[in-house]
């Protein structure tokens, strides 16, 4: 395993007092896996985390959480293969990004953790939560779902035939309508387009016929971990009724709507989301220490009260 460091300049935008940056990597050359990481102080002594991005980006659209969450939480976010930093594969299927973030857990030695993953890389966690549930302890589910709604083919057909430029500004112009909210602020839409920009074409075709193809329902029925799931209830790409699907496939899970925000939840809201992923975290981290007690041990220790208070109520008779 190769890692290598470098700093990144955090922005200013809430960026932590005891948190930095950094860009590191694992493997070799054609196989290297990028990521970011929140270092800190304390970072050995606290809950971790991995952020897995969404289609057509790369581990920067989650700039806001490691700037702002790495003062209390090990925070790490992974350029899935072809993305970012990260080198491209051969078959880019989210089984094979779902591997790619096992690699990295595996490499760090993190062992469980809690996963977030937003739009195509809640998918991601979803199936990495089913394949690899010894490394996740807990889901966070960003503007997801497990299957997208049929769309007209018409449009992509026509859309095909257009000169290249003229595609690129129609494509730009449209995933700005629909990925935000018209409340979005001015600086979450440009790190966001930014983003989109900044992917290879190549990468962002994979990445959509993947969402389009894939059908998660079996996988997310199959997940045994606790479940947060984020939606904003002004989401077009994957609209709440699909968060509701998902909050009604995974068993215990919990849904929380964000009200205002568009697809691009980590940008969008960062404070919201910031604040639930933290809570989760804490609320996994007390249940650790306390652990809720089986049905078994519940109906034990209510044998044991029952003879408890039967030899009580014998002694108050004498």
């Amino acid at each position: 395993m190769t890692l290598e460091t470098t700093s990144l300049k955090p922005s200013a935008n809430g960026s932590t007092a005891d948190a930095t940056v950094l860009r590191r990597q694992i493997g070799e050359d054609r196989q290297r896996i990028s990521y970011l990481v929140a270092e800190s102080t304390q970072a050995a002594t606290r809950p971790a985390i991995l952020l897995i991005h969404g289609a057509g980006v790369s581990a920067r659209s989650w700039s806001l959480q490691l700037e702002n969450l790495g003062h209390a939480l090990q925070v790490l976010a992974i350029d899935l293969p072809g993305h970012g930093e990260s080198d491209p594969i051969d078959k880019a299927t989210l089984e094979a990004y779902a591997e790619a973030a096992r690699s990295l857990l595996d490499a760090l030695g993190s062992g469980p953790v809690v996963v977030a993953g937003h739009s195509l890389g809640g998918a991601v966690a979803q199936v990495l939560g089913a394949h690899h549930p010894e490394v996740v302890k807990g889901l966070v589910l960003l503007s997801t779902c497990v299957k997208l709604p049929e769309t007209d083919g018409r449009l992509q057909s026509f859309y095909r035939y257009l000169p290249a430029p003229i595609r690129k500004v129609l494509f730009l112009w449209v995933a700005k309508k629909i990925l935000f909210s018209p409340s979005a602020s001015r600086q979450a839409v440009l790190l966001g387009m930014k983003e989109i920009l900044t992917c290879r074409p190549e990468t962002t075709l994979r990445d959509v016929a993947a969402a389009q193809t894939m059908d998660l329902q079996k996988v997310a029925e199959k997940l045994h971990v606790p479940t947060l799931i984020l939606c904003g209830d002004r989401d077009k790409l994957t609209p709440l009724a699909l968060s509701d699907q998902l909050n009604e496939l995974i068993p215990g899970s919990r849904l929380v709507i964000v009200k205002g925000a568009g697809h691009m939840l980590p940008l969008e809201a960062p404070g919201r989301v910031n604040q639930e992923l933290l809570d989760f975290v804490n609320s996994l981290a007390r249940r650790e220490i306390h652990p809720f007690p089986s049905t078994g041990e519940i109906r034990r220790r209510s044998i044991l009260r029952h003879l408890i208070e039967k030899v009580a109520t014998l002694f108050r008779r004498k």
